[in-house]
């Protein structure tokens, strides 16, 4: 997003190849933006777009874009699939709004969001939401007005400051500086392979170039305090990110997993691979509403399927509680969810809809396959 409002070309190396990260793309080119190659990005003054732009099933788009947006001033109506338009909105618009935004939302906060004039002024805002999309958003809108700040409650993933400061866009009043950027390896993605390997005993994987930011690897934190075989070697700071690589090890985990409602915002995405490996050591989470506004109702997702694999669990509004026991075989159901998909996955079940792992991760099965193939290997 920020490349398609550059003063000049820019380069992103290790572009994610989702379904999520495509849906950006769609919409920044419908928007006047080009792209080719993996991944030049030739920015343009972006131009109100002559149809909705679909963002697909990525609320990050959805967010995200309707900041950027609302600070260029440009008019659009932004809509998704059936999964996102059950997603709440009004959080990221009435920020948006206090800034001079209008902005329509059906229902007074689902999508399609209709942005029909941008922001005006600067703001302060403190965000009660626990959310790196909102803050993001604010963010982006704010390049038109540097005076803008955010404050949170709950620290979120803090990856759009670091880019920011990366960037020196505090002291470029806004103005988008060219630049040449390579994504280290995602987090969120790892821990189903992180997963995978401790739940085999005699496995040995080192994950290289993975990103360590410390909103993003909380649950490797969780996973040693259970009793995980994890060590973190040749940590640096790269693009004012940390990367390091991560070696795992398969083995028991002694001790259980407790999620707390202030660890919630740095565990959001992996709660349910956690939640899989909870079956061996014991798992509970609490203070984790926000599950059930995911691509799915994940604290439902998780529940039935573990209870129709013979998991006792123990739920309630903003969590649940799981007891060891041994998964029996059978079908989980993905809900179209691709992390509930991918956890019931590296446990060796069958998934009713394998293709929603493509919203985040289409190489998923070939890289599960390989790392079957060869008991021991590096990602």
């Amino acid at each position: 997003m920020l490349a398609a409002i550059a003063e000049h070309d820019c380069l992103i190396e290790n572009f994610n190849t989702g379904a999520d990260c495509q849906s950006t793309l769609g919409c920044l080119r419908r928007l006047g933006a080009s792209t080719h190659g993996n991944l030049l990005v030739h920015p343009a003054r972006l131009a109100a777009p002559a149809e909705p732009l679909d963002c697909g099933n990525s609320g990050s788009t959805l967010r995200m874009l309707l900041g950027l947006l609302a600070g260029q001033n440009i008019p659009a109506t932004l809509i998704g699939d059936l999964s996102l338009l059950r997603r709440p909105m009004q959080r990221v618009a009435a920020p948006l709004r206090h800034m001079g935004a209008v902005i329509d939302l059906r229902d007074e906060n689902f999508a399609p969001v209709i942005l029909r004039e941008g922001v005006k002024r600067a703001a302060q805002h403190h965000l009660t939401i626990a959310s790196a999309q909102v803050k993001s958003a604010v963010m982006l809108a704010g390049l038109r007005f540097p005076d803008t700040r955010v404050t949170e409650s709950v620290p979120t993933r803090d990856h759009t400051e670091r880019l920011f400061e990366y960037l020196q866009l505090h002291r470029n009043r806004g103005a988008v500086p060219a630049f040449h950027y390579t994504v280290p390896g995602d987090p969120s993605s790892a821990a189903f392979f992180v997963a995978g390997a401790l739940l085999h005993p005699d496995s040995d994987l080192t994950i290289s170039n993975l990103l360590l930011n410390p909103f993003r690897v909380a649950y490797l934190r969780k996973l040693q305090h259970a009793g995980a075989k994890i060590d973190v070697v040749n940590r640096r700071l790269i693009q004012n990110e940390f990367v390091g690589d991560v070696r795992v090890r398969g083995g028991d985990l002694r001790n259980p997993i407790d999620v707390r409602p202030q660890e919630v915002p740095s565990l959001i995405d992996e709660i349910p691979v956690l939640s899989i490996l909870g079956t061996r050591c014991g798992f509970r989470v609490s203070g984790a509403g926000e599950l059930r506004f995911k691509e799915s109702d994940r604290i439902e997702a998780m529940v039935a399927n573990l209870r129709a694999l013979s998991i006792e669990v123990k739920e309630w509004d903003d969590g649940y509680q799981i007891h060891p026991g041994n998964l029996r075989e059978g079908m989980a159901h993905t809900y179209g969810d691709h992390r509930i998909a991918m956890a019931f996955a590296v446990a060796g079940l069958e998934i009713d809809d394998p293709e929603c792992i493509k919203i985040s991760l289409p190489e998923f099965f070939t890289l599960l396959q390989s790392l079957s193939d060869s008991g021991s290997t590096m990602i």
